[in-house]
């Protein structure tokens, strides 16, 4: 009895095994065949809110005269006002190669009613226990080029991927008081000399079945004494411009046009334009959680 036993059991795990066999096969059979044809063009939408944590900086030289910073965090006495969003454009032509365009938009307000210490801003002094009032304005816009370089797993759900773009930021900001009035040149900030620049880096996407996609991806920019092709007190001016931006990714296809975006978002930036007699710094840097939808078409 015992015997049959033993022959009944070896005959399930075989015929098991040979359905495993055939169902790997199977797959594998279906995922060639998948890649093998055109991809053709697909489009994906997402729109979201930016929930971070975030500090700001700034600093100015005017007429040889330098000016102390501006933060956040240590001026403004408290939790400052903001309102971040952002929307991605995924455009994808081949299995291997797609376009992003991006734009990100960070509108921050600071209010002190009394000032720390003594601070000179732009030629202009505003004494300890003074109100000061602090805004800052950020369009971040991006088109980036990726491209797919292998897959792997018996779905090829998992990719390995680069991308590279340009990146430009339109930043505006002013410092105000209540308590005296401040000239509009003395107070308004506007970095219009900027040019684009480069952004490249790297990143892995996993599909889990027909629904989940989490992807990884880390970008950055180092580049120092770049001319702009403009003049400011007959002098050239020039940029510098460190920037990073990390993103971990969720998204749950719910319907095949609708998805639900969560995703965990670094951006770090810091802009340096000199020329004449006038120096501008800028520093931004955030982290937190995106939370929004997508269309798939």
């Amino acid at each position: 009895m015992s015997v049959r036993v033993l022959i009944l059991l070896v005959a399930v795990f075989g015929a098991s095994l040979y359905a495993q066999g055939m169902s790997e096969e199977y797959v594998e059979g279906r995922t060639e065949e998948k890649f093998s044809k055109p991809h053709g063009f697909s489009l994906e939408w997402d729109l979201y809110a930016y929930v971070p944590w975030f500090e700001q900086q700034q600093r100015v030289r005017s007429g040889g005269i330098g000016s102390d910073r501006i933060s956040f965090t240590d001026d403004m006495g408290g939790a400052p006002i903001g309102v971040f969003g952002g929307t991605d454009v995924r455009m994808r032509f081949s299995w291997h190669d797609s376009v992003e365009i991006g734009y990100n938009a960070y509108f921050t307000r600071g209010f002190s009613d009394d000032l720390d210490e003594f601070k000179r801003w732009n030629g202009i002094i505003y004494p300890e226990n003074t109100d000061i009032d602090y805004a800052a304005d950020l369009h971040d816009f991006r088109i980036l080029y990726r491209r797919d370089l292998f897959r792997l797993g018996l779905t090829k759900s998992f990719t390995f991927f680069i991308k590279a773009g340009l990146e430009y930021s339109y930043i505006r900001t002013q410092v105000a008081s209540d308590t005296f009035t401040v000239e509009d040149d003395r107070d308004v900030e506007e970095f219009r000399e900027l040019l684009p620049w480069y952004s490249a880096g790297f990143g892995a996407e996993i599909e889990i079945g027909r629904s989940i996609r989490i992807t990884a991806e880390a970008r950055g920019t180092y580049m120092v004494g770049f001319p702009t092709f403009q003049e400011r007190d007959r002098d050239d001016m020039k940029q510098s411009i460190w920037s990073l931006t990390g993103l971990v990714s969720f998204d749950w296809n719910i319907t095949d046009w609708f998805a639900l975006v969560a995703r965990v978002h670094y951006r770090y930036l810091k802009v340096r334009l000199y020329g004449g007699f006038r120096q501008d710094n800028f520093l931004w840097y955030s982290v937190g959680p995106d939370i929004g939808f997508g269309l798939r078409f």
